[in-house]
């Protein structure tokens, strides 16, 4: 976390601080049928490339979406199910 390392403490701390102040992660309103079509538009460029790239892909856009949602609109895109 990048918050965690201006304010010169260890992630962990910053999210027990968080937690214990009632500050929650936030995720990005995006439907599945939005993802979808992100993913499918990424996986159209870089077919090869696995959850990692495609979450990162996500990130630098500016969206951060959970982990599982990722992989679930992986699944339903990729017809081969390539998961990694």
């Amino acid at each position: 976390m990048e918050l965690a390392k201006m304010l010169g403490v260890h992630r962990n701390t910053l999210r027990l601080y968080m937690k214990h102040h009632g500050v929650e992660r936030k995720y990005s309103d995006l439907t599945n049928t939005d993802l979808d079509l992100l993913i499918k538009e990424f996986k159209k460029k870089r077919p090869d490339s696995g959850i990692r790239y495609i979450v990162g892909y996500l990130r630098r856009h500016g969206l951060q979406v959970q982990h599982r949602r990722v992989v679930e609109s992986l699944r339903r895109v990729d017809g081969l199910g390539q998961v990694l």
